[in-house]
């Protein structure tokens, strides 16, 4: 067995138990990057899990507002183009979202060593594990949904997540609610789509307006804080709480360096912080990199008119549910 793998456990998923490797990561800290620093971190450490079979977790949010593109979706999705704001895609597929200092984002990326029989497997075992952690914290009424990638406080989205299945490699990327939406700056710049259900129309934006946050769970702790330092806070307490959930003590600690940058910098050239790449998902991935997902191919037609990320997959049933208030 490779120094990697420690120890075992027996998880059950769909009524059938696996052996799930315990992995001994390197975890990477909270830090607060670009776009183009963070999708192109993503891919160098999905690389060098590939290559030298490590494991990796980290943990951040975005210096400047974002709009993440899916790997096949088009940009119709952005209403404005600004300098506000950046527009980005990334590796793994579903389609946009907002994000910024609002949201505390995730990664885990482990290598296909047979630790997991498929990329649901991996998704249901990391999506629980934050959940998981999520109720450690304090937070009640946390289910998920894992056709729908989602996690959910109260019956409404609070989290979500999406798959890179490389050939070598995997990562599960995904984000949590930490503050609300600036509503008024989601609507000027991307475009957020309906539902008719039964004989009403359901209204992605209200969902958005209605979606349940950390700090509104814990409205009263630290009182005499300030909302960034609330902010902090929150994110430091859910790093910790997944860290442990995820790796126990199974885990050191690294930092960011430039030369670590760097190499993520080589891949900004060539892919993240292009046009082409933006514009036009050029270059693809090739079927020697990522495995193609179900409704997404490596090198087909970029989608249009896609809905918000959060809510792609949620069922009618359910999102009906999330649009209006508490």
């Amino acid at each position: 067995m490779h120094a990697l793998l420690k120890t075992f456990r027996t998880i059950l998923i769909n009524d059938a138990w696996f052996f799930v490797f315990m992995y001994d990561y390197t975890y990477w800290g909270l830090t607060s990057l670009s776009g183009m620093d963070n999708m192109a971190l993503e891919e160098h450490f999905l690389q060098d899990s590939a290559e030298k079979k490590t494991a990796h977790m980290r943990f951040y949010d975005f210096s400047k507002d974002t709009v993440v593109l899916g790997y096949s979706q088009a940009t119709d999705a952005v209403k404005k183009w600004s300098s506000d704001f950046h527009v980005v895609r990334r590796a793994s597929g579903g389609s946009h979202v907002h994000v910024g200092k609002n949201v505390l984002a995730y990664s885990f990326i482990v290598p296909r060593d047979g630790s997991f029989v498929n990329h649901q497997d991996f998704r249901i075992y990391y999506a629980d594990k934050v959940a998981q952690a999520l109720e450690q914290a304090g937070l009640s009424n946390i289910t998920t949904d894992h056709r729908a990638s989602t996690i959910m406080k109260d019956g409404k989205v609070i989290a979500s997540h999406a798959v890179t299945w490389g050939v070598k490699s995997a990562l599960l990327h995904g984000l949590i609610m930490i503050d609300p939406y600036n509503m008024q700056s989601i609507l000027n710049r991307i475009k957020l789509n309906t539902r008719m259900i039964g004989n009403k129309t359901y209204h992605e934006a209200d969902a958005l307006a209605h979606i349940p946050t950390v700090t509104k769970s814990f409205s009263e702790l630290k009182p005499h804080a300030t909302p960034e330092q609330k902010t902090l806070f929150c994110k430091q307490l859910l790093t910790n709480n997944i860290l442990h959930s995820v790796a126990k003590t199974n885990f050191k600690s690294r930092l960011l360096t430039n030369e670590v940058l760097s190499k993520a910098e080589l891949l900004q050239r060539t892919r993240y912080a292009t046009e082409r790449w933006v514009m036009q998902r050029d270059p693809t991935f090739t079927p020697e990199q990522i495995e193609e997902m179900p409704g997404e191919k490596l090198d087909g037609p970029l989608n249009k008119n896609q809905g918000y990320c959060l809510y792609i997959q949620v069922p009618d049933k359910d999102f009906k549910n999330m649009t209006g208030p508490d």
